[in-house]
Parts: structure tokens; sequence; C-alpha cells
């Protein structure tokens, strides 16, 4: 009785979504170009609105304050990536739209060329929205932006995520509810949603105990909508049957 539970397992942040914070130092690296590589620019440069065009083969129009984007404008990378909006000191800095060439959205408050909060809209349909901080590779002197304190991960299908992150993956208190309408909630470790907590489902059962990959695994109790208590050890999902 009651040895099958639904599967809930759902990694939440793929390899792909890491990596595309990680890189957020790109505008970064790009626009600060050496005063050996100066754009032809046309307007009124060194101070005011103009389209410049960089060695490299990146495009900018917008404001120029001592010869470095300032203000607001458009920096158009040669391999298609774009960002629009705010500049201070040459990198986005306030409101502004990364737009990568795989139509990977990253749109909020930048600063020194990473992004603070926001939202990332993936080509997928998946979404992030949270906070996020800077953080510097020393072995490399790169800064990157990652998901750090509370967030919402909202799949195109509907599941959610929605809770503590720290460098770049859930880590603490959270809830996952998928498409179906079942809920699982308490402290996750990782982004396979490793942890322990309670799960409730639509016909009225309950869950509490330890998970892994976001489903029941390891010890806990299974309360069928009676309240009835049915206690034991899970394996992927599946209570493991009794022997005298």
């Amino acid at each position: 009785m009651l040895l099958s539970i639904k599967r809930l397992g759902r990694a939440i942040l793929t390899s792909y979504f890491l990596g595309y914070i990680i890189l957020m130092w790109h505008p970064q690296n790009s626009m600060a170009q050496e005063e050996t590589e100066a754009p032809f620019c046309e307007g009124n440069p060194p101070t005011g609105r103009v389209k410049c065009h960089y060695p490299n083969g990146d495009n900018y129009a917008g404001d120029f304050v001592n010869g470095r984007p300032e203000g607001s404008g458009v920096y158009v990378y040669a391999n298609r990536d774009r960002y629009e909006g705010q500049f201070r000191d040459g990198l986005p800095n306030g409101q502004g739209t990364f737009i990568f060439s795989n139509d990977t959205r990253v749109t909020g408050v930048f600063q020194s060329g990473q992004i603070r909060s926001g939202t990332i809209v993936f080509a997928n349909g998946d979404r992030f929205v949270g906070d996020f901080n800077l953080e510097e590779n020393f072995s490399s002197s790169v800064i990157g932006s990652q998901p750090t304190g509370e967030g919402q991960f909202i799949y195109a299908n509907g599941d959610r995520y929605e809770g503590e992150f720290f460098a770049g993956v859930p880590f603490g208190l959270g809830v996952f509810t998928r498409a179906d309408g079942i809920r699982c909630q308490g402290d996750f470790y990782n982004a396979a949603l490793d942890g322990k907590g309670n799960c409730t489902y639509p016909n009225g059962i309950r869950y509490e105990g330890e998970l892994r990959g976001g489903i029941p695994h390891g010890v806990g109790i299974i309360i069928d909508a009676e309240g009835k208590r049915f206690p034991g050890v899970f394996r992927d999902g599946q209570r493991e049957e009794q022997t005298e």
C-alpha cells in the first residue's frame, strides 16, 4: 500500500544557465578598448552623441564622455550580442538589457558591466528572476555575476522553484511547485534539489522526510488523506517494502 510516489525530480539550474551568468563579464572585457584600438567615430567625439566602429568589429551608438560610452546607448558586438541601456565609465551601469545572439535576454540593473538584479529569459522559455552578487575569480581576475539571495527559476512548462540561492544554485529554504500541483518545500542544498522537507499531492497524500533530486529518497513518512502514517525508507521516489 502506498509503495509508489509520483516522481518529482527535475534539475533546477542547468550548466548552460550557470555558464551565461558567469559569462556576464563579457561586456566588461570587450568594452575596455585599449588606447591603441581607438574607434572610428562620427558625431561629437570625444564628448557628445556618437556612432562608432571599433577595430575588433564592435559598434556603438549613443552618448560619449571623454571617448567612452557614458549615458545611454547601444553596444553591438561583432558576434551579434547586444547591450542596450545605461553606461558609466564605458561599461553597462544602470537599467539595461543584454541580448545574446542565441536570444537569451538579461534585463535589469547593471553595475560595472555585471547584472545585479533582474530577469534572465532563456531561448527555450525558462526564466530566472532575482538578485545577483559580484564574484571575482582570483585566478583570472574576471568578475562575474551569480544568483544569490531570493529568486525564482520558472520553467517554460510551468514548474517553478522559489527560494534562496547561493553562488548560483538553490541553497536554503525554498519551494518547488510542479505544474501538475505537486508541491515540495524545505531546505535544499544544491541545483539537483537534494535536501529535507515535505511534499503535498493533489490527491491529499503528504510526504515528510529526505529528498534527493527533488523526490522522496531516504528516511521519510507517507501520510495518506485519512491521516494514516507509513514510515519507511524511500529510494528514487518509492517506499521500500517492509519485510517481517
